[in-house]
């Protein structure tokens, strides 16, 4: 089996629509080591999500396979946890309730999860929230919700579908750099999907660009760049650059 701790071989996925079969991937064999922080880029509608789902299990490719953590997927992993850009909590749950929702499901111990939940809220900065429900917070802070959520069950990897998406420039670079903080600290393999060009360059080990529909790896590109990262610096800059014009977007960041 793969020696890495993610690998996709040979992945395609094809839906059938109303009007024929629409390809989303083709032919995508990439791996990803534990403990990476590996972006996926592309423009929207490259099947870049589409990918990031059938790693967590949640589809199946159509043709070729995937091996997580040495086996290959007949469904979600135990080692992998998923957070979209749709936060997706339980409105009628407090955020006490929702952070500890996944332990929950699976049967954890309510001392074991009460801890857990309480070490997770305390990394996210949300320890004085516990009570309050969803429509009383930020935008911002729901995402860290979800965040708090998915690293309850220690997944050896967090798979991150357009998370910050949504959010004001100013509280997703804040999120950004939390992100990067909770990697530091835990360790967990981060897989995110972004059409954000300046997104992956800050935040990503690798970046593995993707063309459009349908979606195919055009190529691998580390980032050498020490962190922190300083957006303003001529090696960012060149960085971003070299990927728009991969992505043929010269013209913007996105």
């Amino acid at each position: 089996m793969s020696a890495r701790f993610i690998e996709c071989l040979d992945v395609g996925k094809t839906y059938q629509g109303r009007t024929g079969a629409v390809e989303a991937l083709r032919g995508i064999s990439v791996g990803c080591d534990e403990g990476e922080f590996v972006c996926l880029l592309g423009l929207s509608g490259c099947g870049k999500s589409t990918l990031l789902q059938m790693i967590a299990g949640l589809e199946a490719p159509t043709t070729g396979q995937i091996v997580v953590a040495g086996r290959e997927l007949d469904g979600p992993s135990p080692a992998t946890s998923i957070v979209f850009q749709d936060h997706g909590l339980f409105p009628w749950m407090t955020v006490q309730q929702n952070v500890e929702f996944n332990m929950k499901a699976r049967g954890v111990a309510k001392a074991e999860r009460l801890a857990r939940a309480a070490e997770m809220l305390e990394v996210t900065g949300l320890s004085g929230f516990v009570s309050r429900y969803p429509h009383e917070l930020s935008g911002g802070m729901r995402q860290r919700v979800g965040i708090a959520r998915a690293l309850t069950t220690r997944p050896r990897a967090l798979l991150m579908d357009e998370p910050f998406g949504a959010l004001d420039a100013q509280t997703r670079g804040h999120l950004q750099n939390e992100l990067l903080d909770i990697w530091a600290r835990e360790r967990t393999t981060v897989l995110f999907v972004t059409h954000s060009i300046d997104e992956a360059v800050y935040l990503a080990d690798r970046i593995l660009v993707f063309t459009p529909r349908p979606g195919q790896l055009a190529a691998t590109v580390p980032v050498d760049l020490p962190r922190p990262r300083d957006p303003r610096s001529d090696a960012f800059a060149a960085l971003s650059s070299q990927l728009r014009a991969m992505l043929g977007t010269e013209g913007g960041s996105e």
